[in-house]
């Protein structure tokens, strides 16, 4: 099944993402398995393509394989200038205290060169107050930034 949004006829895989409470858009964490790099490139075409500023919330994926984080690194340092123009950031929950260090750390060199936001929280909840505070940040202020910025926000 798809989920068409608002104002444009672009599809988005349901497998990949819930984008029922665009602008976040939740990437589902079942959909994190070996290669899934590929189709994840493509619905964030996708994403990008529909010229609305959006919010990705995730589930942090640690057993997520080499290829596919190096393969989305690429994937968001190739289209940086398209990222900064929509995607306000990424949100990944990671509920355990004493990972989320790590975390912040991983998906800092993941998305080092890409100027996405990315932000750790503990919980969906604090997630979901969190994605209007970035959705307010203009796409001038993601441009402006030479290389992405992380945060552990408990």
């Amino acid at each position: 099944m798809n989920a068409i949004l608002p104002n444009n006829s672009l599809a988005l895989d349901e497998r990949m993402f819930d984008a029922s409470r665009f602008p976040l858009v939740r990437q589902r964490v079942r959909a994190v398995k070996p290669g899934y790099a590929f189709a994840w490139s493509a619905q964030m075409r996708r994403l990008i393509a529909l010229a609305t500023p959006f919010v990705i919330v995730t589930e942090y994926a640690a057993d997520e394989t080499a290829d596919d984080r190096r393969l989305r690194a690429a994937w968001l340092r190739a289209h940086r200038a398209q990222l900064a123009a929509y995607c306000r950031g990424f949100i990944v929950i990671e509920p355990r205290i004493e990972a989320r260090a790590t975390t912040r750390e991983t998906l800092r060199a993941m998305t080092e060169g890409s100027g996405v936001r990315t932000v750790v929280v503990s919980s969906m909840r604090v997630a979901g107050e969190l994605a209007p505070v970035l959705l307010k940040h203009s796409a001038s202020e993601a441009v402006e930034t030479s290389v992405s910025r992380s945060r552990a926000i408990i």
